[in-house]
């Protein structure tokens, strides 16, 4: 990683997913390697020892999080069976809890991959992801509602639409892009039901999920959603 990194590539990244002292971010320390050349390394390395891995993903530097993050997703498609895919997530979820997981990039990278789990596991349905979407921790809070991708991709809409409601009252603005970008993934494949949720609820949707989720209406239904009664 070292040796295709960028100084310049590593000041760009720190301007934007670093913030102020107290957001998020802060004080993360980056290599300047680019995301395709980190996916590339990921792919060849698919294979790494889970010890080497568990120092990867404790580096202090953002893009072997990354990195470790994706040789993660690899590790779980790989997955022969549901013991190992449980200790993949659970190993994943504890990276989240302690803040290994500490930006948009990392979570958006992992949790529509390790969402899958919730295909298969009951133990990881509604009162599971109904606590992370109120945990004080930012990153379980936006991983509730990403976690349900996979599931928007078979066709079970009903967690998206009730972290959706979770995150109406969230008041960060990354819970509300990312509840607003799976509520656009629902509305792709059932306009309708999206529509019916965005009428019941738009009033109290934050302006950010509401703009995010009608991005694929006509110009006149946006305008409708977004007109103030």
């Amino acid at each position: 990683m070292r040796a295709v990194a960028s100084k310049d590539w590593a000041i760009g990244s720190a301007k934007t997913k670093v913030f102020g002292e107290d957001s998020y971010g802060a004080g993360d320390i980056f290599l300047g390697v680019t995301v395709p050349d980190t996916r590339l390394i990921a792919k060849k390395y698919k294979d790494l020892p889970q010890e080497e891995l568990d120092t990867l993903a404790n580096s202090k530097y953002h893009e072997e999080r990354l990195t470790a993050l994706v040789i993660l997703n690899h590790k779980y498609a790989k997955a022969k069976d549901d013991a190992r895919r449980i200790q993949l997530f659970e190993f994943w979820l504890d990276l989240v809890k302690n803040y290994k997981v500490n930006n948009w990039d990392l979570i958006d990278a992992s949790a529509p991959y390790m969402g899958e789990i919730l295909s298969r596991h009951l133990g990881f349905g509604a009162p599971f992801l109904r606590a992370l979407s109120k945990s004080e921790n930012l990153w379980e809070r936006r991983a509730s509602i990403l976690l349900t991708f996979p599931l928007i991709r078979i066709g079970k809409f009903g967690p998206t639409l009730a972290m959706a409601k979770e995150a109406l009252t969230d008041e960060h603005h990354l819970i509300h892009k990312a509840a607003g970008w799976m509520l656009r993934e629902v509305g792709k494949r059932d306009q309708d039901l999206l529509t019916e949720f965005l009428v019941k609820h738009k009033a109290k949707m934050p302006r950010t999920m509401l703009r995010y989720a009608i991005e694929k209406y006509s110009e006149k239904e946006r305008k409708a959603f977004l007109a103030t009664d």
